[in-house]
């Protein structure tokens, strides 16, 4: 029984490789008009995963293997059971055309957000970003919840996580923060980023790093796309997506490191678990913990740059000329209130994350509109910061979260 459970779980998994791939390819390299097509393919694979996993075959073995206590299953085999077991039963309370609409939905927004935050015009994305929140009210009302229903859509992240618990953490957190922020000022920057870098160079720069910290090249590749990201298309093939631009250095850099931790803890998970069911995601604050780390506590430590300054001068000599290793340490380690998220440094960047997380919870609440989400995000972001973004662009729309319906992730 514990190998037919097992061959039913690989062929939703297997699905599920298959819409990674789909999902990469979209944002790496689909052609202008083949959206439409691609939503319709990715709704269709969706629906037939979910109805693999809800099948009443595959649970009635599954309740028939947690009664009998296992007896013969090695620790890990049980484990299995048990999270495939949940899996059903959180996925046999969501109906199959809901999981459908919402992966044609944000098969398309994603396509239209890219568009949208590039010409800094949301009138066609407005529309699907406004469906997409009404898709996921439904979703949290279907898999249900105690007093909140964005509980629903965190607890897919991070079981058992509560608003409750977040709310009075941020509260603190935003203040003591905007504080520190008034105490620090308007720091001396060490300004390099005038300068152009070819990106060729930044590359092998990055690959280098990335290399060094471990990861296995034979088992990954790194590609461009509009919003750094990372996918697993299955075992021994990781992918990350990075957004380097000739006109700075910093950007492109730390989004290969932060995608570079990801990756590495995927890789090393993986080739704990190889396809078990006990390596899939148990918590995204952690995995998000690990490329962070990667990204602030090694990359722009005074010892990295001691160590790796020199070779990045040989990439760069003019762009870097009369500049040490303290000068570029300092620069990566300005504090300053940024627009953008993935930009932000240490100090500011929590303030991103309660921004979002705020407004996920206002509009699954129904406590405003998804309609007026710009004036919500400039008026929240004003409050926090101190001033009004400049574009929706550096606004709302600088993130491609939320046209992948991913709320309570942040």
């Amino acid at each position: 029984m514990y190998k037919k459970i097992i061959e039913k779980y690989n062929d939703i998994k297997n699905i599920g490789n298959s819409l990674s791939l789909l999902n990469w390819d979209q944002s790496t390299g689909i052609t202008k008009n083949g959206v439409i097509a691609r939503s319709e393919t990715m709704a269709t694979l969706s629906k037939l995963a979910h109805e693999l996993i809800t099948s009443e075959d595959l649970f009635e073995m599954l309740e028939e293997i947690t009664a009998s206590g296992f007896p013969e299953l090695s620790d890990i085999q049980k484990s299995e059971m048990v999270i495939i077991k949940e899996e059903a039963e959180k996925e046999r309370k969501i109906p199959s055309e809901l999981v459908e609409e919402l992966t044609r939905v944000t098969s398309l927004a994603m396509s239209s957000w890219e568009i949208a935050r590039r010409k800094n015009d949301d009138g066609d994305f407005l529309p699907l970003l406004k469906t997409i929140f009404n898709l996921k009210k439904r979703y949290a009302d279907h898999l249900g919840y105690e007093d909140n229903p964005y509980d629903a859509l965190l607890d897919i992240y991070d079981k058992g996580l509560r608003y409750s618990f977040i709310k009075p953490l941020f509260e603190n957190l935003e203040k003591e923060t905007v504080k520190l922020l008034d105490m620090i000022g308007t720091p001396t920057e060490i300004n390099f980023d005038d300068n152009k870098f070819d990106t060729g160079k930044q590359r092998q720069f990055g690959d280098m790093i990335l290399k060094n910290m471990g990861i296995d090249f034979d088992s990954f590749r790194q590609d461009i796309s509009a919003h750094p990201f990372t996918t697993e298309i299955g075992l021994g093939d990781v992918r990350i997506t990075t957004n380097i631009n000739d006109d700075s250095f910093i950007k492109g850099f730390y989004s290969t490191v932060h995608e570079g931790g990801h990756a590495l803890y995927t890789l090393g998970t993986r080739n704990h678990f190889k396809n078990s069911a006990c390596g899939e995601l148990t918590s995204l604050a952690l995995h998000e913990s690990q490329s962070r780390f990667y990204e602030n506590i090694v990359a722009r430590s005074k010892v990295f740059w001691d160590n790796y300054f020199p070779g990045l001068k040989k990439f760069f000599p003019k762009q870097f000329e009369g500049m040490t290793a303290d000068d570029i340490f300092r620069a990566v380690n300005s504090v300053k209130k940024s627009q953008i998220r993935i930009d932000a440094d240490e100090v500011t960047y929590n303030l991103h994350i309660i921004l979002r997380t705020e407004i996920e919870n206002l509009i699954i609440n129904d406590l405003d509109d998804a309609g007026k989400i710009n004036d919500i995000w400039n008026e929240k972001f004003k409050g926090m910061f101190g001033f009004y973004p400049e574009s929706k662009s550096k606004g709302y729309l600088q993130d491609i979260h939320w046209s992948d319906g991913l709320f309570g992730n942040f």
